[in-house]
């Protein structure tokens, strides 16, 4: 991924928003400067003042009309992969179709980290101190931001959760993994038995703590002097499914790394309702799967 690709995501996607000072020395800068107004990611080149120009007449969003996901591609020819890519995200997981494997472990080496929050315009979203990274099979990612989509925006046999929250990771090379948390409550659990199982709706200390501590003001990031743990964050059961995507919001650049855990985090429906208040809808509707191999740990 190169280096003005990570540039412009930084200020334009509500999904992937990675802080260029936060890289290690000699990585490729990354995903948003958050306190900065939005601009339009560009793939490979700095956007000519036309580009820019037709790129904020109408800017992005979650709503139907001239900026809503349907458009995307069309908002900008940074975007372009929003509407022709092959390997888009979000996707809905059959189960049945998943290729159960043998795959290595998540190695979540995270550690606490002062508490940076921002209300982005597009979600909630959390910048993540240094020294917290997930190792998959030898290779390292380093923890840089995670951020919340109502309801969950992948869905697993057609069913969505309540909420998500996307723990986004960056390798020293550029390239993203990105770890997706279901978030389920008691309405859901108490509903029906779902297919990861048992009844939910307990409070969620973690997510009180950012609810607490939102911004009044959108683009404005608060750091409270609260520390924060994301461990608190993961499901006991470890177990995911796996399969090359792409961002979720523009520019919906693809070669992403995509892990989903198979089970949820329980929050309660007031935790959920807080949110609701800010963004109601902020999940982008599900994408062809294509040909694409969905991979499952096995045994599990």
């Amino acid at each position: 991924m190169s280096k003005a690709l990570f540039d412009k995501i930084s200020k334009g996607s509500g999904d992937i928003v990675i802080r260029t000072g936060d890289l290690p020395a000699g990585a490729a800068p990354s995903e948003s400067k958050t306190a900065e107004k939005p601009k339009v990611a560009k793939a490979a080149a700095k956007p000519s003042e036309k580009d820019s120009h037709d790129a904020h007449d109408v800017h992005w969003s979650y709503v139907d009309g001239p900026g809503g996901p349907e458009n995307w591609g069309n908002l900008s020819k940074a975007n372009l992969a929003c509407s022709t890519g092959k390997t888009q995200s979000p996707i809905n997981i059959n189960v049945d179709r998943a290729v159960k494997a043998e795959l290595p472990p998540l190695e979540f080496l995270y550690r606490p980290s002062p508490l940076s929050i921002v209300d982005n315009g597009h979600t909630v979203m959390v910048n993540y101190g240094e020294g917290s990274n997930l190792l998959v099979d030898g290779r390292q990612y380093r923890l840089v931001q995670f951020h919340f989509h109502k309801p969950s925006e992948e869905a697993i046999n057609g069913e969505r959760t309540d909420m998500v929250v996307h723990l986004v990771h960056q390798h020293y090379d550029g390239s993203l993994a990105v770890v997706g948390v279901l978030m389920n409550t008691k309405t859901l659990g108490s509903a029906k038995k779902s297919w990861f199982g048992s009844d939910a709706g307990k409070e969620n200390p973690m997510i009180q703590t950012l609810w607490n501590n939102v911004p009044l003001v959108k683009g404005k990031t608060e750091s409270p002097g609260v520390m924060i743990d994301v461990n608190q964050l993961l499901p006991a059961d470890r177990s995911y499914f796996t399969y090359m995507g792409s961002l979720t919001t523009p520019p919906c650049s693809e070669n992403v790394l995509w892990f989903v855990m198979k089970n949820p985090i329980y929050v309660s429906e007031e935790q959920v309702k807080n949110f609701d208040r800010i963004y109601p809808m902020n999940a982008r509707p599900l994408q062809p799967k294509g040909d694409r191999l969905i991979k499952e740990t096995k045994g599990s």
